[in-house]
C-alpha cells in the first residue's frame, strides 16, 4: 500500500507585527514574563484588509506556485478555521474565488468545506483528507489552516494574539512526511474557550441608546418606534439583536488544564493502538497558543515515558534526589525534573525549533501546529539534521475540548522541499507598527490598508439579496 502524507507545504502570515516589548511597556507587564516565561517576541496583526480568507488564499497560492502544483489534479481543498466569515457560506469558498480570479482558471471541480473545532479543526481536515487519499492513491488534496487570534484589548490573552495560514498538499508517496492513519483522540465537553452569540433585547438597547443621548424612553414608546422603523438594524422581525465577536470568552488556567488532560488522554489512546515507543520521536510538534506551551505542559509525560523505559535512575541523577514515588511522582518532583539539564537538552533537541516561528507570530489557532511543524523542519534543514525515516510526534488540541496524538515519518526528499520555503526570511519583511496603530487596527478604526498584499478584502455589500456578502481583489 502506498504511503500517504504531506508532499509540499507553504504558509502566509499577516504583513504587520507588534513588538511585545512595546505592548509590555504600555500594559505595565514585565517583558521577561512574556519573553523568557512564555517565549514571546512579536505578534502578527492583520491589516484592515486581511482576514482568514485572504490568508488562506495566499497560503494556497504560495503552495501552488512554489511547487508548480497543477490544481486540475487536486480534488479537494479542506479548510480548518475558527475565524469563519459567515454562518453558512464556507470561508474556503471565498478563498477559492480569489484563487480562481488570480490564476484565471476554473476551479469548479474542487470540493471545498470548512471544518471547525477551535484550534484542532485543521487536524480534523488533515485526518479526513489522508483517509480520502488513502482510499484512492491517485487523489490529491490540499489542507489549509487559516485563522486570526484576536483577544480583547488589555485582557490576559492579548499578548498571545497572532494569525496566519499554512497550506499542505497531501498525496500518496509524499516527499516530506507520511502518516500511517493511527490517531489517538480524547474529547470532552468543556467551556475553556468559546465564541458565543450574545443576545440583546432590542427595546432595552434602544432605551439605553436614548439614555446616552439624554432622552428618557419608556417601554411602550420604544416598542412603537421599533414597530414603525424601516432601519435594517432596528427593523428586523426578531425581538432580539444577536452579536458575534471574534474575541473569545476564555479561562486561561482552565484551558491549560484541559489542554494537558486531553493531550495525555489522546496520547494514551494512540499508545494503546500501537506498540511504538514515543521516546523514539525525534521531534515533538505541538499546538502552541504561546511558544512555550508545549515544553511547559509536557514534563509529566516526559517523566512517565522515562519511568516506563526503565530510566528512573537517569532522572534521579539529573534531579539529585530520589523520586518520591516510583509510580506517580508528585508535582513538586516533576517540577524539579523540568529544571534539569536532562529535560532542557530534550527540549532543545526535540521541541525548541518548532517554537521559534511561534515566538515571532503568536497564536495561529488551527494553523499553529502546522507552523510548528514547518518551523521545526526549517530549523532541522538549516542545522543539516538527518531526519530521513525518523518518526516525529504530534500533539493537537482544540478548546471545547478535543486532542489528537499521532505520528509521522519523515521522507527522503523532505529537505529539498522545505528549503523552498523562506519562513524566517519572510518574517523579517513584515512592517512593525507602533502601539497606537495596533490599537486602532484592533478597534477597526483603520480604513486604509497599511501595506500592499496579494489578496485583499475590499467591502461588504449592502445591495438587495447581497447584504453581507464579502468582496475581495487580487494584485
Amino acid at each position: 500500500m502506498s504511503q500517504v502524507g504531506i508532499d509540499a507545504i507553504h504558509f502566509s502570515i499577516p504583513k504587520l507585527a507588534v513588538n511585545l516589548a512595546d505592548l509590555a511597556t504600555q500594559r505595565n507587564i514585565d517583558f521577561g514574563k512574556l519573553n523568557k516565561g512564555l517565549g514571546l517576541n512579536q505578534m502578527a496583526i492583520c491589516d484592515s484588509d486581511e482576514d482568514a480568507a485572504t490568508l488562506a488564499a495566499e497560503a494556497i497560492y504560495n503552495l501552488v506556485t512554489t511547487y508548480d502544483i497543477k490544481l486540475n489534479e487536486v480534488g479537494r481543498i479542506y479548510l480548518g478555521t475558527e475565524s469563519a466569515l459567515d454562518g453558512a457560506k464556507p470561508t474556503a469558498t471565498y478563498a477559492l474565488e480569489m484563487l480562481q480570479n488570480k490564476l484565471g482558471e476554473s476551479l469548479n471541480h474542487i470540493d471545498v468545506v470548512d471544518l471547525t473545532f477551535a484550534c484542532i479543526g485543521a487536524v480534523d481536515a488533515l485526518q479526513n483528507s489522508l483517509d480520502w487519499v488513502r482510499a484512492n492513491p491517485a487523489r490529491k488534496a490540499i489542507v489549509v489552516a487559516a485563522d486570526q487570534a484576536k483577544y480583547e484589548l488589555a485582557s490576559s490573552g492579548e499578548y498571545t494574539q497572532g494569525g496566519g495560514s499554512v497550506a499542505m498538499l497531501l498525496s500518496s508517496d509524499p516527499s516530506i512526511i507520511s502518516f500511517d492513519g493511527t490517531f489517538g483522540v480524547s474529547t470532552s465537553g468543556a467551556s475553556d474557550f468559546f465564541k458565543p452569540r450574545r443576545v440583546f433585547e432590542k427595546a432595552e438597547l434602544l432605551k439605553q441608546a436614548a439614555q446616552l443621548l439624554g432622552v428618557e424612553l419608556d417601554a411602550d414608546k420604544a416598542e412603537t418606534l421599533l414597530n414603525e422603523t424601516e432601519s435594517n438594524f432596528w427593523g428586523t422581525q426578531s425581538k432580539f439583536i444577536h452579536q458575534f465577536s471574534e474575541c473569545p470568552v476564555f479561562n486561561g488556567p482552565y484551558s491549560n488544564n484541559c489542554y494537558q488532560e486531553r493531550i495525555a488522554e489522546a496520547l494514551d489512546s494512540w499508545e494503546k493502538q500501537t506498540e511504538k515507543n514515543p521516546l523514539d520521536w525525534q521531534k515533538l510538534i505541538f499546538h502552541l497558543p504561546y511558544a512555550f506551551q508545549g515544553r511547559r505542559m509536557f514534563t509529566p509525560i516526559f517523566v512517565s515515558w522515562m519511568f516506563r523505559d526503565g530510566r528512573l535512575a537517569e532522572l534521579e541523577k539529573a534531579v539529585g534526589e530520589k523520586a518520591d514515588s516510583t509510580e506517580k511522582p508528585s508535582s513538586d518532583w516533576v517540577k524539579k525534573v523540568s529544571k534539569t539539564s536532562l529535560y532542557k537538552s530534550f527540549i532543545e533537541e526535540r521541541i525548541a525549533a518548532g517554537e521559534k516561528a511561534s515566538s515571532d507570530i503568536g497564536n495561529m489557532y488551527t494553523a499553529s501546529i502546522f507552523m510548528a511543524l514547518l518551523s521545526s523542519l526549517v530549523g532541522a534543514a538549516k542545522a543539516s539534521e538527518d531526519l530521513e525515516e525518523k518518526p516525529i510526534g504530534f500533539f493537537a488540541y482544540g478548546s471545547g475540548s478535543k486532542a489528537k496524538s499521532f505520528e509521522g515519518v519523515i521522507q527522503s526528499n523532505w529537505k529539498a522541499q522545505i528549503e523552498k520555503v523562506e519562513l524566517f526570511e519572510t518574517l523579517e519583511t513584515r512592517k512593525i507598527i507602533d502601539f497606537e496603530t495596533y490599537e486602532k487596527l484592533h478597534r477597526e478604526e483603520v480604513e486604509t490598508p497599511l501595506v500592499s498584499k496579494l489578496f485583499s478584502f475590499t467591502h461588504v455589500s449592502d445591495k438587495v439579496n447581497q447584504e453581507g456578502y464579502r468582496f475581495y481583489q487580487n494584485k
